[in-house]
C-alpha cells in the first residue's frame, strides 16, 4: 500500500508496535469542531512520516481545513493490518493513498496517478523513455522484488537483479539498497515508484528520472499507481464529503505534487456534487451504525440490517416528503466503536448539518450518541441499546426505539407465566452488568407470580458449560433463563443440546442476537431446536397490519428477511418524517414537544396505535415470542431464513377496541420512582 512497494510485507516488520495514540493539529475553526482521524505510515517519505511531513500529510490538511476539521493522525503499518486492525476496528476513520479497487476499503475519487519511473545516472551513455528499448537489453536493472515492474521485466525477457540483502528485513526503505547499487555502477537502471525516485533525485542530482512507458505492459500490468483515500465499508457519508472536497481543492492537491517533484499524469477533475442537491429543503438524518466491525455474525449482520432500514425508508418516504417540499436524505456512516460513533456524529453535524441521527448498536455507542445530541440540540433514536442506565440518564433529545432490558424481561416473565412456568433457573455472568441484570430478571418473575428455582453466576471469561444441565436438572425448574452475552449464548446451547431435561431455554434477547445471522448460528450449533426461544423487536413472517407489505419492501430489494434493527431504523425515519409533517417544523424543541404529546401515536405495523413514554422517551410497543423452528432446512436462500424461526406469541394481547397504553406500560419500569419523571 505504500507508493515504495504496495503489499510487500517484508517491510512493515519495523512498524509491528506502531503507536496507537493519536496526534492532532490545532482545533478546527468554526461552529461545530469535528476530528477527521488518519491512520498513516510513520516513516513513508515522501507520503508520509510522524514529523507531519509528506505529501499526503498535507492533502490531509488540505482536505481537514476544508471540511472544518481536526486532523489528528493514528501511526500505524502500511500493511493489510492498516486495514483490518485499525480502520475497521476504529483506529481511524481513513487513509491516504488507498489503491483503487483496494479490498475491504471503500475508496473515494482517485486523486492521482503517478506512473514508474526509470531511474539511472545522468551521465549514463544512454537515455531510456520505454521498456521496449532495445538498449534495455544491455543494462543491468533492478526494481523491487516480487513488484508489478519486476513481473513485467520479466514478461518481457529482462533479467532483474534483486537486491534483498539482510538490512531490508531491519528498514523501511526498500529502495535504498537499489539507489546504493545505482549510485556505486553495481547496476546501470532502477524502476521505482515516482514519489520515492522524486525524493532521491532531491538529493543526488546526478540521478535522472523519466517516467515509464508504455503504461500497461502485457498482460494487464499497469506501470503507474492510482490513489485513492479508504474509509471504511458502509461509510459512504464520509466518502461523499471527501469526494466533495477534493474536487473544491483539486488545484490545491495537485500544486502539492509539483512541490515535491513528483512526476505525475494529470486528473481531469472530478465532477461530484453533495447528495440531494435539489430545489427541495434538505431533511439529512445521519445513521451510525457498525458497519462492520469485523464481528460478522453478530454485530455486523445487525448493523447492516439497521442501515438497511433506514436506506429503504429513504426510498419508501421519500416521494412523501418530496410531495411536501423536501429532500429526504439517508447519511450512512460506520463506526465499529464509540469513539469512531462520536466522530462520525460531529462530521455529520458539522457538514451535512443533520437535524436528527439514528444509531445505538455497538457497545457504548448509544451512550456517546446521546451524550452528543444533548450537547448539541440533535435529535438521537436509539435503536440497539436495552440498558436501563441510559433511559435513567434521562436525556431530552434521545427516544427509544430498542425496547429497554425491563421490558423484554417483563415481557418474557408474562408470556410464560401464562403458559404455567413458574419456577425460573437463572444463568448469568459473574459481572456487575450480569447481577444487575440477574436481579432485574428476579423481579420480574416475581411481578408476574413466579419464583427463582436455583442460579449459576457464570465467569466472565468461561466457555465450557457441560456442568450446568446436572445442577438445572437437580433444580427443577419450569424454564431455563439465559443472561449470558451474545457471544457466549449460542455456545451454551450447543453444550447442552444433547442433554434430556424438559425446561425450555430462553436466552436474553441482546438486539444483536435478534438477527437470521445468529439464529442460523443457534440452529447449527444446537439440536433443542423445539425448547429454544428468544424475543423479538420484530419479526419478518409477520403479515397483519401491513407489516406482510413492508416486510416484502425490504425482502423483495436486498433477498433477505427485515430483521428487527431493519425494522428499528425503519420506523425512526418514519416517526422523524411524520412528526415534521404534523408539525411543519424540523427545530427540535417542537419535535420533541409532539413525540412526548400523550396524543401522538404512530402506525408502526404492529396492530396498534404506538407511543413514547413522556417521562424516559421508551416507545411503548408489543414485542413477540420467537422460537427456533424445529423443521426448518438450514440454509442461505430468503425462504429458508424466514423458515428458521416461528412466531410462538404476542405480548401483551390486546383485545380489539382497548386502550393500548396501560397494558404496554406493565411492560418495563413505572414512572413512579422514575427520575425522568416530569
Amino acid at each position: 500500500m505504500t507508493r515504495k512497494k504496495r503489499g510487500h510485507l517484508v517491510r512493515m516488520l519495523m512498524l509491528a508496535g506502531a503507536l496507537l495514540a493519536p496526534t492532532a493539529l490545532p482545533a478546527a475553526q468554526g461552529a461545530l469542531a469535528w476530528e477527521m482521524r488518519v491512520c498513516a505510515n510513520p516513516d513513508d517519505p515522501p507520503a508520509s512520516t510522524a514529523k507531519l511531513e509528506g505529501f499526503d500529510n498535507r492533502i490531509a490538511q488540505i482536505l481537514a481545513d476544508e471540511l472544518g476539521a481536526t486532523l489528528s493522525h493514528v501511526w500505524a503499518p502500511s500493511d493489510i493490518r492498516i486495514v483490518r486492525d485499525y480502520l475497521r476496528m476504529g483506529s481511524c476513520d481513513l487513509i491516504m493513498g488507498i489503491p483503487d479497487g483496494y479490498l475491504g476499503v471503500l475508496s473515494t475519487v482517485p486523486y492521482y496517478q503517478i506512473p514508474h519511473v526509470f531511474v539511472y545516472r545522468a551521465d549514463s551513455p544512454f537515455e531510456i523513455q520505454s521498456l521496449e528499448d532495445e538498449a534495455l537489453k544491455r543494462l543491468r536493472v533492478s526494481t523491487y522484488p516480487f513488484s508489478l515492474p519486476h513481473q513485467a521485466l520479466r514478461n518481457l525477457g529482462l533479467e532483474v537483479a534483486l537486491y534483498r540483502p539482510a538490512q531490508v528485513f531491519t528498514q523501511m526503505d526498500v529502495a535504498a539498497p537499489i539507489i546504493r547499487a545505482l549510485l556505486s555502477k553495481e547496476i546501470d537502471l532502477a524502476i521505482l515508484d515516482g514519489p520515492v525516485a522524486a525524493s532521491y533525485a532531491k538529493q543526488h542530482p546526478e540521478l535522472k528520472i523519466a517516467p515509464v512507458s508504455p503504461e500497461i505492459v502485457p498482460p494487464l500490468l499497469p506501470m503507474f499507481q492510482i490513489g485513492t483515500i479508504g474509509v471504511r465499508q458502509g461509510d459512504v457519508a464520509l466518502r461523499d464529503r471527501l469526494n466533495i472536497a477534493l474536487a473544491q481543492r483539486w488545484g490545491d492537491i495537485q500544486g502539492v505534487f509539483q512541490e515535491y517533484g513528483i512526476q505525475y499524469t494529470p486528473l481531469p477533475k472530478p465532477e461530484v456534487s453533495g447528495p440531494g442537491q435539489t430545489d427541495l429543503e434538505p431533511l439529512r438524518v445521519g445513521v451510525v451504525l457498525p458497519v462492520p466491525t469485523g464481528n460478522p455474525a453478530v454485530t455486523d449482520a445487525a448493523g447492516f440490517a439497521a442501515r438497511t432500514g433506514a436506506v429503504i425508508a429513504e426510498d419508501l418516504l421519500g416521494g412523501i416528503a418530496a410531495n411536501q417540499g423536501m429532500d429526504l436524505q439517508i447519511l450512512p456512516a460506520s463506526a465499529p466503536s464509540a469513539e469512531a460513533a462520536l466522530r462520525a456524529a460531529q462530521g455529520l453535524a458539522a457538514t451535512e448539518k443533520v437535524f436528527a441521527l439514528i444509531g445505538g448498536l455497538g457497545e457504548g455507542q448509544a451512550q456517546v450518541l446521546s451524550k452528543f445530541a444533548e450537547d448539541h440540540g440533535v435529535l438521537f433514536f436509539n435503536i440497539g441499546d436495552p440498558s436501563e442506565a441510559l433511559r435513567e440518564s434521562c436525556y431530552r433529545y434521545t427516544f427509544h426505539l430498542e425496547a429497554s432490558t425491563a421490558m423484554y424481561l417483563d415481557t418474557l416473565a408474562q408470556w410464560f407465566a401464562a403458559k404455567g412456568h413458574r419456577r425460573w433457573f437463572f444463568l448469568y455472568p459473574g459481572t456487575e452488568e450480569g447481577r444487575a441484570l440477574y436481579q432485574r430478571a428476579r423481579q420480574a418473575v416475581a411481578k408476574f407470580g413466579g419464583s427463582e428455582a436455583g442460579k449459576v453466576e457464570i465467569p466472565p471469561d468461561r466457555r465450557t458449560y457441560q456442568d450446568i444441565p446436572e445442577t438445572v436438572r437437580r433444580a427443577t425448574p419450569d424454564l431455563v433463563l439465559s443472561l449470558l452475552g451474545p457471544e457466549n449464548q449460542d455456545f451454551f446451547l450447543a453444550q447442552i443440546g444433547a442433554v434430556s431435561f424438559n425446561a425450555p431455554v430462553v436466552s436474553f434477547p441482546h438486539p444483536v442476537t435478534q438477527t437470521r445471522s445468529y439464529w442460523l448460528r443457534v440452529g447449527q450449533s444446537t439440536s433443542a431446536a423445539e425448547k429454544t426461544y428468544r424475543l423479538g423487536l420484530w419479526e419478518a413472517t409477520l403479515e397483519e397490519n401491513g407489516a406482510g407489505e413492508i416486510n416484502d419492501q425490504l425482502s423483495s430489494r436486498t433477498g433477505t428477511p427485515m430483521d428487527p434493527s431493519a425494522w428499528a431504523a425503519y420506523a425512526a425515519v418514519k416517526i422523524l418524517l411524520e412528526s415534521i409533517l404534523a408539525t411543519g417544523s424540523a427545530e427540535a424543541s417542537r419535535l420533541i414537544a409532539h413525540l412526548e404529546n400523550p396524543a401522538t401515536s404512530f402506525n408502526l405495523y404492529k396492530g396498534v396505535p404506538l407511543s413514547f413514554r413522556p417521562w424516559n422517551h421508551q416507545l411503548r410497543q408489543p414485542l413477540f415470542v420467537v422460537q427456533l423452528n424445529p423443521g426448518a432446512v438450514l440454509g442461505t436462500r430468503l425462504s429458508q431464513q424466514l423458515a428458521l424461526v416461528r412466531v410462538a406469541g404476542q405480548v401483551p394481547d390486546i383485545p380489539p377496541g382497548a386502550d393500548p397504553k396501560p397494558l404496554l406500560d406493565r411492560l418495563g419500569n413505572p414512572a413512579e420512582g422514575s427520575p425522568c419523571r416530569r
